[in-house]
């Protein structure tokens, strides 16, 4: 069960974060997303779709850090 705070409960951490990613439009870019996801603690796999503009980020992390971490790399995330 999800908690107000952000935390994930098990079975949603085996299924993972689905994002829309704004901004980002070439193989750089994907670059620069999927790293900043993959430094996010508790990150244990990061699934970027260029053309498709989605990320999908598996781990024991919550939405508000993987968020953060990508808008500071200079792009913005939405739950899809």
């Amino acid at each position: 069960m999800s908690e107000g705070n952000g935390a994930l409960s098990d079975e949603a951490r085996q299924a993972g974060l689905e994002f829309v990613v704004k901004g980002m439009s070439c193989e750089g870019c994907a670059a620069s997303v999927t790293n900043a996801a993959r430094r996010v603690p508790g990150v244990t796999r990061v699934k970027l779709d260029l053309d498709a503009a989605t990320l999908r980020v598996v781990g024991t992390t919550d939405v508000e850090a993987v968020t953060t971490a990508v808008k500071n790399a200079g792009y913005v995330l939405e739950r899809a």
